[in-house]
């Protein structure tokens, strides 16, 4: 008797094993898919922030090109009709060297594309103060402006 309890006991204790076995096997399938599906989010995270981040870098050009054409304004409203040069002229100057200078700064390391060249293009021929009374040249910045603003839209979905 004693060796069919024995048999018996041994066959529930295999069937148990079993059992624990395939529990194991489910969880471990359940785990495998949340983790696919927390790295398959997460990857779409990582995605939308690198737009994100793109986007935010073409604004933070747009915007300081933005300034440099508003001071360019500035500058050839107050100073275009006027034959003589005070200090006040040449620290304006000054200050629209150095916004061109760190517009430049800015674009330099962003990848060649026909936006950045068309800023390049319309800001470094600024040698002297003649230059930005051009109305050609005006236009030229305005035109490289607007298509770094191109560039830095905010999409829609952020406004929703």
């Amino acid at each position: 008797m004693w060796h069919v309890n024995h048999e018996m006991a041994t066959f529930w204790a295999t069937m148990v094993g079993v059992l624990v076995a395939l529990a194991s096997l489910g969880l471990s399938v359940v785990a495998l898919r949340v983790a696919k599906s927390s790295l398959s989010l997460a990857e779409q995270v990582a995605e939308q922030e690198q737009k994100d981040w793109k986007q935010r870098k073409w604004f933070d050009l747009y915007f300081q090109a933005s300034d440099f054409y508003d001071h360019l304004e500035r500058y050839r409203t107050l100073y275009q009709y006027r034959s003589y040069v005070t200090t006040q002229d040449q620290e304006d100057w000054n200050e629209l060297m150095f916004l061109i200078r760190r517009a430049h700064s800015m674009a330099v390391v962003f990848p060649k594309t026909p936006a950045i060249d068309e800023l390049l293009a319309a800001t470094a021929v600024f040698k002297d103060s003649h230059e930005a009374f051009s109305r050609e040249r005006l236009e030229k910045v305005f035109d490289a402006v607007q298509n770094l603003r191109e560039k830095a839209l905010v999409h829609p979905s952020v406004l929703t």
